[in-house]
């Protein structure tokens, strides 16, 4: 256990401004919005589009809720910056 913690501290990382966290932070986003949501938006479509061809219900329910969900993900910018723009941050 002391071995793990040894060697998770140099994982850590300290950023030296506000800009830098920041810009991390976008970067992050991006990636997130820009390449898992997209490939969960196409996952789920699959799994739904298979689960309709064999006639399981259940599976086209929780492709339809995974592509939902990459959808979300895709949208999740844009949602920020309606509620900033509702909320005048």
């Amino acid at each position: 256990m002391t071995l793990i913690f040894l060697e998770a501290a140099p994982a850590f990382a300290e950023a030296q401004s506000k800009e830098e966290l920041g810009l991390f932070l976008d970067a992050v986003g991006t990636f997130l919005i820009q390449t898992v949501g997209p490939g969960i938006l196409v996952i789920g479509i699959a799994i739904a589009g298979v689960s309709m061809a064999l006639g399981n219900e259940d599976g086209m329910r929780r492709g339809a809720l995974a592509a939902g969900g990459g959808a979300l993900i895709m949208l999740a910018r844009a949602i920020l910056d309606l509620m900033k723009n509702v909320t005048g941050f």
